[in-house]
């Protein structure tokens, strides 16, 4: 059964983005590799659920409806990102793709197509 850190270097392959552990058992997808403070660049999150054999990847909702990805998703979560009190409230909403653990078909590839299209945004 693939692992998750099995299954991050050969999505960001795919994608074509880098990633970075977090200090939670999740790693963060990044448009450039780097560490800088306010240049980080991380447009989505990935993360295992070993109860359901399954990785979820999630991203913001913002995200997803500019790069027109967001019908892809498999679900859709009010309140999922930190929003400051200055933005507004539906800015923290947030989309998630599943992928099944070792999974080659459908699932990841849609995620991978959705995953390309938010990073190819300006």
């Amino acid at each position: 059964m693939e692992t998750l850190g099995e299954f991050i270097p050969r999505l960001t392959k795919r994608v074509r983005c880098f990633y970075h552990k977090c200090k939670s058992e999740m790693y963060s997808l990044k448009k450039a590799d780097t560490n800088l403070k306010g240049r980080m660049g991380v447009f989505a999150w990935v993360r295992e659920l070993r109860r359901d054999d399954k990785f979820e990847i999630s991203t913001y909702k913002k995200l997803g409806d500019k790069s027109n990805v967001t019908h892809l998703a498999d679900k859709i979560v009010p309140g999922m990102h930190y929003v400051s009190k200055k933005q507004d409230v539906g800015e923290g909403t947030g989309i998630v793709y599943y992928v099944q653990k070792d999974s080659r078909g459908p699932d990841y590839d849609k995620a991978v197509k959705a995953l390309k299209a938010i990073l190819s945004l300006k």
